[in-house]
């Protein structure tokens, strides 16, 4: 159907705007912005603390995002409240997302669709994802063993927590962008 509007034509008389560009203008760092953590039962205690300083170092938001709404619950047995279930809390609300999962955990996410929406739709939307050795399992049955890339930044110790959180002060992994 046509709208009876013409098309605008790129001109060099109208060019892109370097000041507008969001990609040439972007943030320098993720304070203020929102992770988005998808996490497990089980889940290695220090990881989550290593991630839950960096970004309180970064005075950036977070939510933790659960299988279940009951929250969950850390290695050493801490409970941790869930702000979102993950059928209610799609990446698409955070700036980043973090996926920390246990070995049966995974198992979890890895069967349930929300999940693997999860984690395709940041992939598609370019944002970085910080996960833990366990959560491979969820890339590969969402299909993206094969692209993983260095917008996806594994996560093992607070060091590498720390360089993920800086990272993504850069919001957005534009590299994986398709552009033709």
């Amino acid at each position: 159907m046509h709208n009876g509007r013409q098309p605008q034509k790129k001109s060099a008389s109208n060019p892109p705007s370097d000041a507008l560009s969001i990609v040439k203008n972007g943030p320098k760092a993720f304070a203020g912005r929102k992770m988005g953590i998808l996490a497990t039962d089980g889940v290695d205690a220090d990881l989550f603390a290593a991630l839950i300083s960096a970004l309180q170092a970064e005075k950036a938001n977070y939510e933790v995002i659960a299988p279940k709404i009951g929250g969950i619950t850390l290695s050493d047995g801490t409970k941790v409240a869930a702000q979102q279930k993950i059928d209610g809390g799609p990446s698409v609300l955070y700036d980043a997302v973090a996926i920390l999962a246990s070995k049966e955990g995974t198992k979890v996410l890895a069967s349930t669709p929300a999940a693997k929406d999860f984690l395709t739709d940041a992939f598609t939307h370019c944002k970085y994802i910080g996960y833990s050795s366990e959560a491979c399992t969820l890339f590969k049955k969402a299909g993206l063993a094969d692209d993983v890339d260095k917008g996806c930044i594994k996560l093992g110790s607070q060091n590498d927590a720390n360089t993920f959180v800086k990272t993504c002060g850069n919001l957005r992994f534009w590299q994986r962008e398709k552009l033709d």
